[in-house]
Parts: structure tokens; C-alpha cells; sequence
């Protein structure tokens, strides 16, 4: 099932993105169906890969490594739920940036979207 992109960039928090003191995070919410993460590709900033090894992702009650999440170590994506992507390393500069985001999921295969935001 192919999901239309400008369907899935209504899953990033408009607004989100956002220097924290160890690097940046923005946030995304599901809005169209449950669904389970069985795999993230690097995170994308205007470009730059950032290494999973440097990526966490949180909701209310889970928090992992995207390294980590595998089809044995799903990371659930609930519908109403915010989940943060938190990269480690240099703050983002001000400005306008362009987000690649890849998601692996069980349900409807590989979800990929860019998005723009300012910090």
C-alpha cells in the first residue's frame, strides 16, 4: 500500500523543530492509522546524514535507539501519539531546513517524506 506523500508530511509536527543542549529534535504524530517501525534510515538535514547511532526516538511510554529498532525490536507508532526524534551532536542553524525522513514499517512498507521547518 503506497501511502502519498503529502499525506505522510501531515505526519510532522509543523513548528517542532527545535535546538535542545546535545543537538536538535522535531516531532512527528500519526494521524492516519496504527503502525509498527521496523527499521529508520538516517535522518537527512539539508542534505547531511545524520548516523542512527546518534538518533533517539521517544513517545510517552518508549524510548529507544533508532540503531535499534528492528522487525524483533519494533517501535509502535500509535495514532494521537507524539513521538520525538532527537539527534545528538551540533545544534541546527537558524533558519529554514529541509528534513528527509525514512520509516520501514510492517504495515505499509517503506513511508519516506521530506519536510521544511525553521528554527
Amino acid at each position: 500500500m503506497q501511502i502519498p506523500t503529502f499525506l505522510l508530511r501531515k505526519l510532522y509536527v509543523k513548528g517542532s523543530l527545535e535546538n535542545v543542549d546535545d543537538g536538535f529534535q522535531f516531532k512527528i504524530k500519526n494521524s492516519l492509522s496504527p503502525g509498527t517501525a521496523i527499521g529508520i534510515e538516517p535522518i537527512k538535514v539539508d542534505d547531511k546524514e545524520y548516523p542512527l547511532e546518534n538518533t533517539i526516538i521517544r513517545s510517552d511510554e518508549t524510548e529507544v535507539p533508532a540503531a535499534e529498532v528492528t522487525q524483533d525490536n519494533s517501535f509502535p507508532i500509535k495514532v494521537g501519539v507524539e513521538i520525538i526524534i532527537h539527534i545528538k551532536g551540533e545544534k541546527l542553524s537558524e533558519g529554514e531546513h529541509k528534513i528527509d525522513i525514512s520509516i520501514q514499517t510492517k504495515e505499509a512498507g517503506k513511508l519516506a517524506f521530506d519536510v521544511k521547518d525553521s528554527i
